[in-house]
């Protein structure tokens, strides 16, 4: 009697086990058919079109009418972290800069969005600006992305004084 309590309660917790990994996986492949795109597509290294992970980038200073650059790139850092915040990190030359900070929004399909912020320090570290940046971004399936951003310069008291615009490419570091 004992065995075959056993040997059910063993055979039911299988199925169980079995039943959820396949309710699991018909979730996952809902979620692709609710976005239009084959799940081929959106599979990258096993990672379904995930952003979260750490990205080296190349950005650009653009004409915000043209999109042409009008600066050499230089080198950037981005993170992404699962709930939807990130880090930023950037090279820039004459001025100090703290990391940035901000958050990241999956907008559906490959498309993405990211906002964030740091501050700008003079070379004798008093406070300059602080600089807001927003970026509509694209994912690609060979595990890369692209993006164009809005950047706002604020003085330390506020004021809004200028706008600019740039462009980055972005490669999975891994």
């Amino acid at each position: 009697m004992k065995k075959t309590f056993l040997k059910t309660a063993g055979a039911l917790a299988l199925a169980v086990l079995v039943l959820a990994v396949f309710a699991q996986i018909s979730v996952f492949t809902q979620e692709f058919e609710k976005q239009g795109q084959p799940e081929e597509a959106l599979l990258v290294n096993g990672n379904a079109h995930r952003l979260e992970g750490s990205w080296s980038a190349s950005v650009a200073f653009t004409n915000c009418r043209t999109g042409a650059p009008v600066s050499p790139p230089f080198a950037a850092m981005n993170t992404f972290m699962q709930g939807g915040t990130m880090q930023d990190f950037g090279v820039t030359s004459g001025m100090f800069r703290s990391q940035g900070h901000g958050v990241w929004k999956h907008e559906g399909g490959l498309n993405y969005s990211k906002a964030f912020q740091f501050f700008r320090f003079n070379t004798d570290g008093t406070y300059a600006e602080r600089i807001v940046v927003r970026c509509r971004m694209e994912f690609r399936p060979d595990d890369n992305y692209v993006a164009t951003c809005g950047i706002e310069i604020y003085d330390p008291n506020g004021n809004l004084l200028r706008r600019a615009c740039s462009s980055e490419a972005a490669t999975r570091f891994e």
